[in-house]
């Protein structure tokens, strides 16, 4: 072998070995970015949350995350007009009906 072919495979040899090595480190360091990430959320077990926070937490950290902690969203109290859309109207609450149409399924009730 001449000289050239002995430094291009010495250099050859330094660009290929540490890869394997850097792989470990990019591993390592994604892991401790994703267990940061995670931390607020334990929190937030078992929590009943708005919606635009619920929407947040799942375009953030994912549905099954979400799912698997019992994060839920509390969707029936929008509000609509004077009052809120729920499912069911408490005692002291009648129904709206001109303002229902914007519940969905839902009624407005109002006080």
């Amino acid at each position: 072998m001449n000289k050239t072919s002995c430094i291009c495979f010495f250099y050859i040899a330094l660009l290929v070995l540490p890869a394997p090595i850097l792989a470990k480190v990019r591993a390592e360091k994604d892991r401790k970015k994703r267990q940061a990430l995670a931390a607020p959320l334990v929190g937030l077990a078992g929590a009943t949350v708005g919606p635009a926070l619920f929407a947040l937490l799942v375009a953030t950290y994912g549905v099954y995350k979400i799912a698997s902690l019992g994060i839920t969203s509390d969707r029936d109290s929008h509000p609509c007009g004077r009052g809120y859309c729920r499912k069911k109207c408490f005692d002291k609450e009648h129904v709206d009906w001109g303002l229902t149409t914007g519940c969905g399924d839902n009624y407005c009730c109002v006080y």
